[in-house]
């Protein structure tokens, strides 16, 4: 659901599935997984924040190669 979530730009409710993952994780690669997406969707957002020329070139370039960088 999250992974779905970030496909269609919705970057911080993404983030809430992720951190619920790491809570119903049951084995350690579970939860690393669901931390590292997490942590990568938090930098995300903070670049969107602190850089948002940056963030809007970066979209752009994702939605030219088919994906969404949101």
């Amino acid at each position: 659901m999250a992974q779905l979530l970030l496909q269609q730009g919705k970057v911080t409710e993404a983030l809430k599935y992720f951190e619920r993952a790491a809570e119903l994780a049951r084995t350690d690669g579970e939860i690393v997984n669901a931390l590292s997406y997490a942590e990568a969707t938090r930098t995300q957002l903070e670049v969107q924040a602190k850089y948002p020329q940056l963030a809007g070139r970066l979209q752009g370039m994702g939605e030219s190669m088919g994906g969404a960088m949101r």
